[in-house]
């Protein structure tokens, strides 16, 4: 749950007393989508950059 706090999607005290872990592990999945769906879109920029030249 580290990556929550340094993502600063929550705090340790919100982790702690607020979410549950389902409610928590919801949030770093949600984190984790998002990030891939970036990474995704950077790729999808990087070929079609290629495609040009």
């Amino acid at each position: 749950m580290y990556i929550l706090i340094k993502a600063r999607l929550a705090s340790m005290y919100e982790l702690q007393n607020v979410y549950t872990l389902d409610e928590a592990l919801k949030l770093y999945a949600l984190y984790r989508m998002e990030l891939d769906i970036e990474k995704g879109r950077a790729d999808d920029l990087k070929k079609e950059g290629r495609g040009r030249h």
